[in-house]
Order: C-alpha cells, then sequence, then structure tokens
C-alpha cells in the first residue's frame, strides 16, 4: 500500500472536517468510514497507532504519523453532532404533523 504524505493527509482530513455532511460519514468497530463521488476513505486504530487510509480510482493510499488519534476523536464528534441534528430534525417534524393532526376538524 503506498505512503500518504502528511501535507496531503492533512488537506484531505481538513476538508472532510469542513464538509462533513459531504461524505457519508458512518463509525463501526472498524473505525470511520466516509466516501464522496470521488475518494473513500477509513480512520482506525491498528494496536497503538491509528491509520488513515485513503482510496481512489482503486488504489489505497495509507498514513500512519501519530497525529490521527486526535482526528478520529474530532470525526467522532462531528458524526455525533450529525446525528443528533438529525434526530432534532425528526422530532420537529413528528411534532409539526401532530399539530396539524390536532388542527384538523374530524
Amino acid at each position: 500500500m503506498p505512503n500518504l504524505k502528511i501535507q496531503e493527509a492533512q488537506l484531505l482530513f481538513n476538508k472532510i472536517r469542513s464538509n462533513p455532511k459531504g461524505y457519508d460519514l458512518k463509525t463501526s468497530t472498524e473505525g470511520i468510514t466516509g466516501k464522496d463521488d470521488k475518494i473513500s476513505f477509513k480512520l482506525y486504530r491498528s494496536g497503538e497507532k491509528c491509520i488513515f487510509e485513503v482510496t481512489i480510482d482503486g488504489l489505497t493510499f495509507s498514513n500512519a504519523t501519530g497525529e490521527w488519534n486526535n482526528a478520529m476523536i474530532m470525526l467522532e464528534n462531528i458524526i455525533n453532532k450529525i446525528e443528533k441534528e438529525t434526530e432534532n430534525i425528526k422530532v420537529q417534524q413528528a411534532l409539526d404533523k401532530l399539530k396539524k393532526y390536532l388542527s384538523e376538524e374530524n
């Protein structure tokens, strides 16, 4: 697996962080995954290290520098925030439907 230069990895991570909803972020026991129409990535723990893998055109590049522990925490927090926002939207939509239902005449 070819190495991903730290500068490129940092740029990609910052791009993901600036538009997290554009990457279909997911968490699992394997780590954090995401993708858009051009790339996919995976950020996961391997022993003491975190590894950032990026796949483009069928080739996977990786970077295992020490800074991905914090990156993983940041992405997990972003995913939690997005999930809460989504849940709040669903709750608000349900309340709006209930209000509409209650205001209708029988």
